[in-house]
């Protein structure tokens, strides 16, 4: 009798405990509503466990975050379909892990943004995406080696759709810019920050014999949408005011979430911003 009243008590607690737990919208992916409003979930809401969600699609996502359980992922899949084809289902009913950066040493990657005489090199592996803070990054190339040739241009390559695009890209002494409004089209910016394969190439318009010289996968990450979703970690995990932990946190999301920054870039962008003084690393 005993045994069975602390059993009891113990899973009141316990589901006490997990109904208690704040969970923060960091990043969605497709529409989710609120059930019970019908208002559509944006970046920064914060919601309890049994909070019935309506998945508008069923490849409709949400990253949450809180400071019991760290970074979690709703999938709606796992919801029960209803008769329109939406998924209903309470929060802590879709609610997993998000699978950790295993194996992943961005220091292996980092090469100073200097003199760069091998593309590939410079990216990494081409199943890495990188990721570019705003809408421009500026690659500084050796310019003996990426020199102006006579009949010959650069390319950087990649698809819409079944779509092969070929955008001639210029290199001015030395200086290659990766600008996300010059190299895709208005209407698929978000092509350009979900992340796409990219290549780069040289190419003798002559002979129309090409070379390749990198293949990544390029992200341009929005700067508002980062900004909310920095602010969301500070609130979510309650780190105000402590520099280490903002950096940590923030570099675990956002190669999870995005791809590997170049090197100091996201550093530099938080120090702007104030999150960190520029000294942190």
């Amino acid at each position: 009798m005993v045994k069975t009243i602390l059993l009891t008590v113990l899973a009141f607690l316990l589901n006490t405990y997990v109904f208690a737990q704040d969970y923060y919208v960091l990043h969605l992916s497709g529409k989710i509503k609120e059930t019970s409003s019908q208002r559509n979930l944006i970046v920064g809401d914060v919601l309890a466990a049994n909070t019935q969600l309506t998945f508008l699609t069923e490849n409709a996502k949400a990253v949450v975050i809180s400071k019991e359980k760290g970074r979690m992922l709703l999938d709606g899949s796992e919801g029960k379909r209803n008769y329109q084809g939406e998924f209903i289902t309470m929060l802590q009913n879709v609610l997993m892990p998000v699978a950790a950066n295993e194996g992943l040493s961005t220091r292996a990657v980092f090469k100073e943004n200097k003199d760069i005489v091998d593309l590939q090199a410079y990216f990494g592996s081409e199943k890495l995406q990188r990721a570019i803070i705003g809408e421009k990054y500026t690659l500084n190339l050796n310019p003996e080696v990426f020199k102006k040739k006579g009949g010959s241009t650069y390319i950087f390559k990649y698809k819409i759709g079944d779509e092969v695009v070929n955008k001639v890209i210029k290199i001015y002494d030395g200086q290659l810019t990766l600008d996300k409004k010059a190299l895709f089209p208005v209407g698929y910016h978000d092509l350009a920050e979900k992340g796409t394969k990219a290549e780069f190439f040289s190419m003798n318009v002559i002979s129309k014999k090409s070379e390749l010289l990198a293949s990544t996968h390029i992200c341009f990450v929005n700067e508002k949408v980062l900004q909310k979703e920095v602010n969301t970690i500070i609130k979510g995990y309650g780190i105000e005011g402590d520099e280490a932990q903002i950096l940590e946190k923030v570099n675990d999301y956002f190669i999870h979430q995005y791809g590997i920054p170049f090197e100091q870039d996201l550093e530099g962008w938080l120090s702007k911003k104030g999150y960190i003084n520029s000294s942190q690393k």
